[in-house]
């Protein structure tokens, strides 16, 4: 089969290719030389197209070519933003996030999302024992460290335990240990699992990551002496920010 290609298509095709490479490396180069700087909002899509004398289509395959590199980053409903280079990931130590913010974060910010009472999915109610009509507290939180998310926050707890919780406690890093101090509780172990994720819309929103990037997702259930499971937190982070660091003591029998 003999396919016929129009020249004025080619020439077309190498004209559109020519103008979105030169949008890219000049941008590229803003990005690299500072001249836009870390966290700085890449200007809209129509002002870039006016910059540059090109169509849409043009400006949007060059930020995409942009974000590819690992050089700017999208936030659905706020734009494109010059990324950060993280030079050092935070540890997450034995996988204890409260005690690694103390030490690795001290000037985190914690942000309320949401703190009502509703039904949980029915995976939570079953690791709560709860009834089919029974609500418990849904607490949401964003962790924020210099202005940009760290992680987010679900955390499931039944009524009749979080009647202590207030706007004092809620905010705290050590949030578990005021919890516990206030309804009497006797907290003995926390069972964690952690698996990579796609990032959601949710995840997406709250976490200034791509839709389908990969995040880590941590399932925190908090149990009693008794084994009866007090409260389940689940927390989404960030995968560019976060590392996991354990340590495994060696005993020769």
């Amino acid at each position: 089969m003999v396919v016929i290609t129009s020249s004025r298509y080619c020439r077309g095709k190498r004209m559109i290719e020519v103008a979105y490479h030169r949008v890219y490396n000049i941008l590229r180069e803003r990005i690299l030389d500072h001249t836009m700087s870390a966290g700085e909002k890449i200007p809209p899509e129509r002002e870039l197209c006016d910059t540059f004398g090109v169509s849409r289509i043009t400006v949007r395959h060059s930020l995409q070519m942009l974000q590819d590199q690992g050089l700017v980053e999208r936030r659905p409903g706020k734009g494109t933003f010059v990324r950060k280079a993280w030079q050092k990931k935070m540890p997450i130590l034995d996988m204890d996030y409260e005690k690694s913010l103390k030490k690795e974060a001290p000037n985190i910010v914690r942000q309320l999302l949401t703190w009502e009472q509703v039904l949980p999915p029915p995976e939570i109610m079953e690791e709560l024992g709860l009834l089919k009509s029974e609500k418990c507290v849904l607490i949401e939180r964003l962790d924020i460290l210099d202005d940009e998310p760290l992680s987010y926050d679900k955390g499931y707890i039944p009524l009749n335990i979080s009647t202590s919780i207030d706007d004092e406690i809620v905010r705290k890093v050590e949030f578990l240990h005021l919890w516990e101090q206030r309804e009497g509780l006797a907290i003995s172990y926390i069972q964690s699992s952690t698996e990579a994720v796609k990032a959601d819309e949710t995840d997406s929103e709250r976490l200034y990551v791509e839709e389908g990037s990969p995040i880590l997702l941590t399932t925190d259930t908090v149990y009693s002496a008794a084994g009866k499971a007090l409260a389940v937190f689940i927390t989404g982070y960030r995968g560019d920010r976060f590392k996991l660091v354990s340590t495994t003591h060696f005993h020769k029998e």
